[in-house]
């Protein structure tokens, strides 16, 4: 019988990973509560990551866990590649 454990993430570190590569400019509109949220996350992760995290950091670890996690566009990306 094989037995599998949870990894539980620390709550007290955030999920952003920064990788600087290169980068394109875009150009978008969020809600006001979704800045305000996105504010508060900038502190918490240069915080807690010591290190300065900017809006392009938040938002392209987002969309890249988006793509990661929504099944049917990685099944229809598959088909059209």
């Amino acid at each position: 019988m094989t037995t599998t454990t949870e990894i539980k993430p620390s709550t007290k570190q955030p999920m952003l990973q920064i990788n600087r590569l290169n980068y394109v400019r875009i150009n978008a509109k969020i809600l006001d509560a979704t800045d305000q949220k996105l504010k508060k996350y900038l502190r918490f992760g240069a915080e807690q990551m010591e290190t300065k995290v900017t809006n392009d950091d938040v938002v392209e670890y987002a969309l890249n866990l988006l793509f990661e996690r929504d099944s049917a566009f990685r099944s229809w990306l598959k088909q059209n590649a």
